[in-house]
């Protein structure tokens, strides 16, 4: 009868705006990787920070990225790294290259990313590849702890 048409009508109209709306989804990444995290490595996690401070103690703070695959890799995978940063002595800016194997097995992939002696306090741009595709894209503030206030207040008005 007409109520069990309607009912197929409706049915066909829902499956029809979920599929569209599906396909409105963003993209879902094409490789293994699962989860890119970038910033502080702390107590076996990664806190991810727009801010980090300037030190080469490594027993009081390491800093990088961590890749969690969605299953323990089949296949080597190629990582490689950019990172943007201020050069040493004022004199514009330095890209430094990395590159790395995470290895089959793998199911997490950490990567240190070392501050040097010498650099200056500024903006980082790092960029994280995984096979061509980029798994990571963020700027970074590492700032000099020594010579920024404890006050949040003061110290925000005190960035140039």
């Amino acid at each position: 009868g007409p109520m069990i048409a309607s009912r197929r009508a409706l049915f066909t109209w829902l499956v029809c705006v979920g599929a569209a709306a599906a396909c409105n989804q963003p993209e879902a990444p094409r490789g293994p990787v699962a989860r890119a995290e970038l910033g502080v490595f702390f107590g076996g996690q990664v806190q991810e920070r727009k801010e980090i401070p300037f030190t080469l103690d490594r027993t009081k703070q390491t800093q990088g990225f961590r890749l969690t695959f969605h299953e323990a890799l089949r296949a080597p995978v190629a990582v490689r790294w950019e990172i943007d940063r201020p050069a040493p002595r004022g004199r514009g800016r330095a890209v430094e290259l990395g590159d790395a194997q995470a290895r089959v097995g793998m199911r997490v992939f950490d990567q240190e990313l070392m501050m040097k002696p010498g650099d200056p306090p500024g903006a980082w741009s790092v960029r994280v590849f995984v096979g061509d595709e980029v798994v990571v894209e963020r700027r970074v503030e590492i700032y000099d702890p020594r010579t920024r206030r404890r006050d949040p207040v003061l110290s925000k008005r005190a960035r140039p």
